[in-house]
């Protein structure tokens, strides 16, 4: 009888040691899951945010302030704050061809860059992933006359 207790009390011990050595790998897998989620949910946040600002110019050819604030509504819901290039800012924004008016028929391209950190880039190794989105759309009419 004494014997069958022992053997009973060696198997919780082993539970303890599986557990301990699994933990760690679904929790990694788990948070892995969680930071590529939020990492594909800012990219289509970009995405979405390049084709607004290059829509906006498209249908408003005189105004690129206007497809720049767009941009930044739009980038502004996932918590991004905008910033000139060279700066510290969380992304940058770029015209393709840099104008203050476009013609009809001519073709836009707004490119949006961003380094995304990873929220375990410390156990990875890898601190962020630069994110570029870009969209591109003919203008459809000319300015107003002044």
């Amino acid at each position: 009888m004494m014997r069958r207790i022992k053997a009973m009390g060696g198997e919780a011990g082993q539970s303890l040691v599986e557990l301990a050595l699994t933990l760690p790998m679904l929790l990694l897998l788990v948070l892995g899951t969680v930071d590529l989620g939020l990492g594909f949910k800012t990219y289509i946040a970009l995405t979405n945010a390049a084709r607004e600002g290059v829509r906006w110019i498209s249908i408003h050819p005189d105004d690129p302030a206007g497809a720049l604030a767009r941009v930044n509504a739009e980038t502004e819901r996932i918590g991004l704050l905008y910033g000139d290039i060279g700066s510290d800012s969380d992304y940058t924004v770029n015209f393709s061809p840099l104008k203050d008016a476009y013609s009809a028929g001519e073709e836009v391209t707004v490119t949006i860059q961003y380094d995304y950190e990873l929220l375990f880039g410390a156990i990875t190794g890898l601190p962020s992933i630069p994110f570029s989105a870009h969209a591109t759309m003919m203008v459809l009419y000319d300015p107003p006359a002044p």
